[in-house]
């Protein structure tokens, strides 16, 4: 049985839930350990290891914002992908919240872009067709050309500047 287990205190950040964070997402597209470690206890952020049979298999981390959750990082070892668990747990993250559900992904300019945006399409996501770049989470990162999938419907042009406002100011600390 998949289990999401929400992070509540620093002792339960281990050297294997770092492992799989830092892995997982390329140096532009992710915080410092540090800075994740700060949101722990954040009200509208949520970081959930992803656990099967006791043992941690990946992360999910969302924030609660006024009108939709926000995907902020999904990740699982590369050894339990492609079994059914991813489709598990945002089926299950889509039951329990009863608000439109965000997520960034990369330009589909390579197969595994390409499967993701797959992945989170089969699952009913749709792809907003605004032009979004994704903030430097810090002044030695850059910025990402990315686009925005949401859940049950898509993101309309004059709903996606909202989005993208409180994207920026909440996840990201950007005041426009």
């Amino acid at each position: 049985m998949i289990k999401l287990i929400q992070v509540s205190n620093l002792q339960q950040l281990s050297d294997d839930l770092k492992q799989i964070y830092i892995s997982s997402f390329p140096f532009d597209e992710r915080r410092e350990w540090h800075e994740l470690k700060g949101l722990i206890h954040h009200p509208q952020f949520c970081l959930n290891q992803v656990v099967e049979a006791q043992q941690l298999i990946g992360l999910i981390s969302i924030w609660n914002l006024s009108y939709f959750t926000f995907i902020e990082h999904f990740a699982l070892r590369e050894s339990d992908q492609g079994k059914g668990i991813g489709t598990q747990i945002l089926q299950q993250l889509i039951e329990q919240k009863a608000t439109r559900v965000v997520v960034e992904v990369e330009e589909p300019t390579t197969e595994s872009t390409r499967r993701r945006i797959t992945f989170y399409a089969r699952l009913g996501f749709s792809v907003c067709e605004d032009i979004y770049w994704q903030p430097p989470y810090s002044p030695d990162k850059s910025i990402v050309k990315m686009m925005l999938m949401s859940f049950p419907d898509k993101i309309l042009p004059f709903e996606f500047i909202e989005i993208k406002k409180q994207l920026y100011r909440v996840v990201y600390q950007i005041f426009e």
